[in-house]
């Protein structure tokens, strides 16, 4: 017994350790790609990297506050947290800010918020606290309609910001929790192939997510293949043809810690969407591996984590964490390299962005509030 609880201390150190890791290589990220946009709005080299600490610093002590709540009283507030997100969603489509075609900034104050980010660790506590019900419904269908129809509708109003990158990465954390979930295996599988179907035709009714799409499928950016459109490279494929160049100066150790020349304007987005590009300019290889492995250590402690809990709202919930920063993780460094489309998804922990650094941290205060006595 005492040594169980010795290695459910051990992996939550371990995790913490390797999110502080994270946060640090951010910072460095950060101030290095944020410099230059910095001093062309600001007039201030350190301004965006101020903001970036701001909002850290507010996810940190948002995070320290709710873990000394207890997580019950968090689900019995569940019902007006998923009304209110959906409200805050709907209003966004006609009150929010709208940037390059999309409306996902919602201003308040003196400040703007994306609903969006505050909506996934609302949904994680939502699903998780319907399906750890499991047990006492036995109807499963039942269980699975109470805990998916609220995130549904969050998802449709998010896909029509439009945000599909957003929209794909909820349904995923919902799918993931599903699977962990007690209901029968076959309703998960029904609704990941409905899903999968489902969104490939909302990726290609759109013409500018068909032209990712076919970009990506008919490999138009790689200079390698035989579709190769040279005419493309100030178009279609100049962010991905950026990143690569960006990427390839790095070589094996990299040009230096705020040596970046993408951040020079060269390429758009290099400090949230593409911020795993100056990792491999500034560390190179062997930085860009070692950043690797210290976030899928992070990823795989969230889920050794969830596995051991007894508690099963505690289990589902870090489940759906880690899905969200895999998920995430994943398509942000997959469309770098051209390995997935580009979805403009930020990465976790990393990536310059106040909304989702405070909604992580929510969501971990969450995972580390005392249990229920």
């Amino acid at each position: 017994m005492k040594l169980k609880l010795y290695f459910d201390k051990y992996l939550l150190k371990i995790n913490l350790i390797f999110i502080t890791l994270l946060i640090t290589f951010g910072l460095f990220l950060v101030s290095s790609a944020t410099a230059v946009e910095s001093q062309r709005l600001y007039g201030d080299n350190f301004y965006m990297i101020k903001n970036h600490l701001l909002t850290l610093s507010i996810g940190i002590a948002s995070a320290l506050v709710i873990k000394r709540v207890n997580y019950k009283r968090i689900l019995n507030s569940s019902n007006y947290l998923i009304i209110f997100i959906s409200i805050t969603l709907f209003i966004l489509l006609t009150y929010g800010d709208n940037f390059w075609g999309s409306t996902r900034w919602l201003p308040v104050g003196f400040v703007s918020i994306q609903p969006s980010e505050v909506a996934k660790p609302i949904i994680l506590i939502w699903v998780a606290n319907h399906l750890s019900k499991v047990e006492l419904d036995n109807n499963n269908l039942k269980t699975i309609w109470r805990a998916l129809f609220m995130p549904g509708i969050a998802v449709v109003l998010i896909f029509m910001q439009p945000d599909y990158g957003m929209a794909a990465t909820i349904a995923f954390i919902i799918l993931i929790q599903l699977l962990f979930s007690k209901v029968n295996i076959i309703y998960p599988i029904i609704l990941a192939i409905l899903g999968l179907f489902g969104g490939w035709y909302f990726l290609s009714i759109a013409a500018y997510r068909e032209n990712r799409l076919r970009v990506w499928l008919e490999r138009i950016c790689d200079p390698t293949s035989e579709n190769f459109q040279v005419e493309e490279l100030l178009d279609k494929c100049f962010q991905l043809h950026q990143s690569l160049i960006a990427i390839s100066s790095g070589g094996l150790t990299g040009l230096g810690p705020g040596t970046s020349r993408a951040r020079w304007g060269a390429l758009p987005s290099a400090y949230s969407d593409f911020i795993s590009v100056i990792i491999g300019e500034e560390y190179g290889f062997v930085g860009y591996i070692v950043f690797v492995f210290i976030l899928s250590v992070c990823i795989i402690s969230f889920f050794l984590i969830a596995i051991r809990q007894k508690n099963e709202f505690k289990r589902l919930f870090i489940v759906g964490l880690g899905a969200w920063i895999l998920f995430q993780s994943v398509l942000n460094l997959g469309a770098s390299v051209y390995l997935l489309p580009i979805t403009g998804i930020v990465l976790p922990f990393v990536s310059y962005g106040g909304s989702a650094m405070v909604s992580i941290f929510i969501a971990l205060g969450i995972m580390h509030s005392r249990q229920y006595e």
